[in-house]
């Protein structure tokens, strides 16, 4: 964990950087503090799309009609992923564990029934790719599941 610890702390040392360099060094602390949750949320959805894709593409190499078991699997994976990471870096919520679980595997059940209809429907009757299909999905599903996450999962209750 020390290892990824400082990892994480390398990349919020280049996104800092970046900020500053974008807004011309005017880059306050406020706005650092807004900026810098997306990017690490940013940061685990690439990694959770990597899981995610990785399983579908790896099952519909296999049996290309067994792309709704392919996005199953990398679901699964990708949310448990998903929860590691927003819990130990992004959010930093480390109580009510189990009541974060639920609320994360909730919203992204959603989520996924949702994925299910909208790769159903692009592949079974828009005839999209199979391979490029769950790609159209991600960009639809993410930001639901940020707003899902940043707003209900992880919610902090009011001090």
């Amino acid at each position: 964990m020390k290892l990824l610890n400082k990892l994480w702390e390398l990349y919020e040392r280049i996104v800092i950087f970046f900020l500053k360099i974008v807004t011309g060094g005017k880059a306050d602390q406020k706005l650092i503090d807004k900026l810098l949750p997306f990017a690490k949320f940013c940061l685990v959805g690439v990694l959770s799309a990597i899981v995610s894709l990785g399983c579908y593409y790896i099952v519909v190499s296999i049996n290309d009609e067994l792309y709704i078991l392919g996005y199953s699997i990398g679901f699964v994976l990708s949310v448990l992923n998903s929860y590691f990471w927003n819990s130990n870096f992004v959010f930093h919520k480390t109580d009510e564990k189990l009541k974060t679980i639920a609320k994360t595997m909730m919203s992204y059940s959603f989520t996924f029934v949702l994925g299910n209809i909208i790769l159903y429907t692009l592949i079974e009757i828009l005839k999209v790719s199979a391979f490029i299909a769950p790609l159209i999905n991600i960009m639809i599903t993410t930001p639901m599941n940020f707003i899902l996450s940043k707003f209900w999962s992880y919610k902090r209750r009011e001090e």
